[in-house]
């Protein structure tokens, strides 16, 4: 993988169809039969707390082959305190192009952008093995917990 070879971009409206199909074809019987990130995307497009400013495509010769958008959210503080945040993803790329460095390119590229926006930390649910690459560790080594998760359930899906 060459810097030189990718595009990363703005997401457009007239792209949301071509990247639903990314999506579903990056998820798909991934984590389940089937998948339902593709209509997730969908969905959050719409939500008052999406990030249309961090809302990125990867393209590959003029093909779209990768996707990341951002959510603002909040971490409530036990101490009744918040701190505003970004939930990430579904960030996903095109099957044949998995495990070739462009995931990871396109995370770091989507990251320095939300930090020039002044967002501090990016929490959301992920694989480690992957993430840590990028920075990313088990939120608990944080003190922040998963919102609805008991505090001695396992959380090392949640990131930070």
């Amino acid at each position: 993988m060459n810097k030189n070879d990718y595009t990363i971009r703005l997401e457009e409206k007239n792209d949301y169809g071509a990247v639903e199909n990314l999506v579903r074809e990056s998820f798909w019987n991934v984590y389940r039969p089937g998948c339902s990130e593709h209509y997730v995307i969908h969905v959050l497009r719409n939500d008052p707390a999406f990030v249309p400013e961090l809302d990125f495509v990867m393209e590959l010769d003029g093909k779209l082959i990768g996707q990341n958008m951002f959510m603002k959210t909040v971490i409530d503080a036990d101490d009744g305190r918040t701190t505003d945040v970004l939930t990430m993803g579904p960030i996903g790329i095109i099957p044949e192009m998995k495990r070739k460095g462009y995931g990871k390119a396109l995370l770091d590229y989507t990251l320095e952008k939300a930090a020039e926006m002044g967002f501090g930390a990016v929490l959301f649910e992920g694989n480690i093995a992957f993430y840590s690459k990028s920075g990313f560790d088990y939120s608990n080594k944080f003190g922040i917990r998963y919102h609805d998760l008991p505090e001695d359930a396992d959380s090392s899906f949640f990131l930070c």
